[in-house]
């Protein structure tokens, strides 16, 4: 059972990818967040891990390096995210993360040390850079997605429910932005990483059982869909995508060798 880190924006598909994982004998980490009803089967996050890759991302809050970046009704927003809010952070693709704090590097080695973990956060996308030196040279990294019109739809289903986020500003337009900020950030931080420990997976191929093959194989331990369910594939896109989102889309599908309908 080798290590391994789940990536991905949030509502992509990561949970689900979480719960698989632990249904193999994954630690997802200790005091895991309850579900609630985005997520009726759980987030398989905790605070620990989310609380590192908050305070690794705290000094890049855009508001801090511009005050007039931020100027929306609301208290918070991605340019000005509270804690807790970073997985919704405006981060430039290519902005360099790094992390010289002695506390997060001792926490880091700490979560590192366990074996056979699973440790999921959307933050990853941004953070890896920081972790990748401490974690391991077998650990697997898995990059879940979905279609973005989805993803956007639930993001903001997201934002208007959750009581953390009730002070949070967001748009559709925004929300596209985010996330293509985040999956180009992941995808240049696994530009050195060896091909054969970056496993890119839909969140139909889940739901389907499709990829689990691959996975099983590169985990180097079973991996099934028991805890897979249609049930759970509940959010419809009422827009599509712009172009330049579907552009980035067709590339994670091709890394998945996942084919889109009517392409």
């Amino acid at each position: 059972m080798k290590n391994c880190i789940v990536m991905g924006f949030g509502r992509s598909g990561t949970s689900l990818m979480g719960g698989i994982l632990q249904g193999a004998g994954y630690f997802m980490g200790d005091n895991l967040y309850p579900p609630r009803h985005s997520n009726p089967k759980g987030f398989f996050e905790n605070a620990f891990i989310n609380g590192i890759n908050e305070r690794i991302l705290s000094p890049y809050d855009l508001v801090k390096a511009d005050p007039t970046s931020d100027c929306h009704e609301k208290a918070w927003s991605p340019f000005k995210p509270h804690e807790g809010h970073r997985w919704l952070s405006y981060i430039d693709p290519e902005t360099e993360i790094a992390c010289n704090d002695e506390n997060i590097l001792s926490d880091i080695r700490e979560a590192a040390s366990r074996k056979g973990f699973a440790y999921k956060d959307p933050r990853f996308n941004y953070t890896l850079d920081v972790w990748e030196p401490l974690l391991g040279e077998e650990t697997v990294y898995i990059c879940v997605f979905r279609d973005p019109a989805e993803t956007i739809e639930s993001v903001l289903r997201e934002c208007a429910s959750a009581r953390y986020l009730s002070e949070f500003y967001i748009d559709r337009e925004l929300a596209s932005k985010l996330w293509i900020n985040s999956y180009k950030s992941l995808l240049r931080s696994l530009e050195q990483a060896d091909p054969g420990k970056c496993i890119f997976v839909h969140y139909e191929q889940l739901l389907s059982g499709e990829r689990l093959d691959v996975l099983s194989e590169v985990l180097s331990t079973e991996i099934s869909n028991d805890f897979a369910s249609e049930k759970l594939n509940r959010t419809r896109a009422e827009f599509p995508a712009d172009k330049r989102t579907q552009k980035l889309y067709q590339e994670l599908c091709i890394l998945a060798g996942y084919r889109i309908e009517g392409l």
